[in-house]
């Protein structure tokens, strides 16, 4: 076992392992942990009758062991996303077929080649997994019509599934936003309703942070004061945050290292960067600033 596993991946290595663990004890005694049940469930996934075939030689899991989920972990969210996508076409031998038209499901196929894609995900709340649902290729972007009727549809075949989808998922695009109007949802009533059950609706966590670090580099926040009876309004400008890396550059052990130029001057792409923004949006940055005005260096902020 050792030799084998020196010329194998560890994922074979691992199933090769419990294949042999379990060829020495009777079907019903068989036993298999989490992760060698996702890697014969990859198998199946692959190629269901090649994984009939393979179940006759060495002893693999059945395909009922592998299919079977909780009742608590069907709970799910439905996520959408739409993105560009460059212009091609080529011959699919698989479905013999000239793709890179649009394809709009239900709705049939064009002429046009599409430069869009829209794509549904499906994503366990309670177990780690997820699943590619749906994807519809446009010319242009999807209107907000459409992504109501692809929506409906990717919710039918969720719960025939028997999947529990209780949220739905997306940015804050102008096609998502007038979307969740149309199914019902608004400010103050977020969710909507399909065959019978509420579903939420979210707007994606990392967008609106983005978002807000987009609109805070062009405006001023106003805020109220903390101070009884004080009557000045408080301010917060994106040049604080400047001066305060500024300030921070002198001194001998710098708090803020891990900013940088690209954080505080952002470009059209990297302006679109997660990870960017969570760091100079960051409780670090935050703290940073108290701790100047805690010292009485905040005067430094009206220079």
């Amino acid at each position: 076992m050792e030799r084998l596993s020196s010329s194998l991946s560890v994922e074979a290595a691992r199933l090769l392992a419990a294949i042999i663990r379990n060829s020495r004890q009777r079907p019903q005694g068989r036993r298999w942990d989490f992760e060698e049940k996702v890697l014969a469930l990859s198998l199946l996934k692959c190629s269901p009758k090649s994984y009939i075939l393979l179940r006759t030689l060495p002893p693999l899991p059945y395909r009922q062991s592998l299919q079977k989920m909780s009742g608590r972990d069907r709970y799910c969210c439905l996520m959408f996303d739409e993105m560009s996508i460059r212009e091609n076409v080529h011959f699919s031998q698989k479905f013999d077929c000239i793709e890179g038209f649009e394809d709009c499901g239900s709705q049939g196929r064009t002429c046009s080649i599409a430069n869009h894609a829209l794509l549904f995900m499906i994503r366990g709340l309670r177990r780690k997994w997820k699943q590619p649902a749906a994807s519809y290729f446009t010319r242009g972007s999807t209107k907000a019509e459409m992504i109501v009727q692809y929506l409906k549809e990717v919710l039918d075949a969720c719960q025939n599934a028997g999947l529990k989808v209780v949220a739905t998922m997306c940015d804050m695009g102008a096609n998502n936003v007038k979307t969740l109007k149309l199914l019902g949802a608004s400010r103050r009533k977020p969710l909507f309703r399909f065959h019978n059950q509420e579903i939420a609706t979210v707007y994606d966590p990392p967008h609106l942070l983005k978002c807000t670090r987009n609109l805070f580099l062009k405006h001023d926040v106003q805020l109220k004061s903390e101070h009884v009876g004080t009557q000045l309004p408080v301010i917060a400008k994106w040049d604080h945050i400047l001066k305060l890396y500024e300030i921070d550059k002198t001194r001998p052990l710098c708090l803020l290292y891990r900013l940088t130029g690209t954080h505080l001057n952002p470009t059209a792409q990297s302006s679109m960067n997660m990870r960017l923004a969570a760091q100079v949006m960051s409780h670090t940055v935050a703290a940073s600033l108290n701790a100047l005005v805690a010292t009485g260096k905040h005067y430094m902020f009206l220079l």
